[in-house]
């Protein structure tokens, strides 16, 4: 019988999509089959067990070192899982002249104790699944039942990090050039003495800090210079100064003594900044010099700071300091 056109069109698509469908299963079921036949790297890798709350295995580890396999095991335990260690697996192709590590369908491992032996069989499952089957039996003539358990894992992806090329180091900026204003002395003629009713540190003819009536203050201070050999008295804005620091002829006070005041701050992050009207040098949330309405000033003694590399600001007799000194 001759079909009309119409009809002998409709047929073949009619027949051209039973054969697409056909190919698709076919595909279809060569996937599968290559997932049921993985590689051996559809088994390598770190995994964990789907079930958080799992009594037996929670975490294994599979790895290929040349020909060799290992598989690392954990188990439930408390406060932390029990590592059962690492052991010499086995793997298994689906037949005798298939390629092992291409074709390779499942892998067994053994662990032994003192009372038992546990056989884990593992097999992929594809999606980065995996099956775990263990076959315990006890050696120690406890008369417990052998058993066996089955566990699901996921794998655990591992990001490989993206190296990053090397960085040209910074360039450090180069220090201000500052005009400092220093008066110099001699550490070891240095003495305290009592002038009309107060106590000063004084060298020879010159005295340089007036202590009041505050003898053991005046003490620790000269103390102190002698500790670190200080010999120059520094200002910024004198004749009614608004920073003052101290110099040894290494530059900056290093070290340290014991039962010293002092509070530390990052000479790289501190800063320059107007607060209510004032100008002072501040390490984030904490101000630790007020110069007023002297920005010059503050501009001046925070490149100082810069220069020599101060990380402490130090005191005697807070809360009203009558020394104040800086170090590294």
């Amino acid at each position: 019988m001759i079909l009309p056109h119409h009809q002998l069109y409709n047929r073949r698509l009619y027949m051209k999509k039973i054969i697409i469908a056909a190919s698709s299963f076919v595909m279809m079921l060569l996937l599968l089959q290559s997932i049921s036949w993985a590689s051996i790297n559809q088994l390598t890798g770190t995994w964990n067990n789907t079930d958080s709350n799992t009594r037996g295995i929670t975490k294994l580890v599979i790895k290929k070192q040349g020909n060799a396999l290992r598989i690392h095991a954990w188990g439930k335990c408390h406060p932390e899982d029990c590592d059962w260690g690492e052991v010499k697996a086995f793997a298994y192709a689906p037949n005798v002249s298939a390629n092992l590590m291409q074709s390779a369908k499942a892998m067994s491992a053994t662990y032994t104790t003192g009372f038992s032996q546990t056989l884990v069989v593992v097999k992929p499952l594809g999606n980065n699944r995996l099956k775990a089957e263990t076959f315990t039996r006890f050696t120690d003539g406890s008369n417990r039942s052998n058993y066996t358990s089955s566990y699901i894992f996921k794998r655990m992806l591992q990001l490989t990090p993206i190296p990053i090329p090397p960085q040209p180091l910074p360039i450090p900026l180069p220090v201000p050039v500052v005009q400092e204003d220093c008066v110099s002395f001699n550490p070891n003629t240095t003495t305290v003495k009592n002038i009309n009713g107060r106590w000063k540190i004084v060298d020879g003819n010159h005295w340089m800090f007036d202590f009041g009536n505050k003898k053991a203050e005046a003490y620790r201070a000269l103390q102190i210079i002698k500790h670190y050999g200080m010999n120059r008295s520094c200002f910024v804005g004198r004749p009614d100064p608004s920073f003052q620091y101290m110099l040894t002829p290494g530059g900056a006070p290093k070290g340290g003594m014991p039962g010293e005041d002092c509070i530390s701050f990052n000479p790289n992050t501190i800063q320059v900044k107007q607060i209510g009207g004032r100008w002072k040098i501040v390490d984030g949330n904490h101000w630790m010099f007020d110069f007023g309405n002297k920005k010059a000033e503050a501009e001046k003694a925070y490149a100082i700071i810069k220069k020599y590399g101060f990380t402490r600001s130090c005191f005697v007799g807070r809360p009203d300091p009558s020394f104040q000194y800086l170090k590294k």
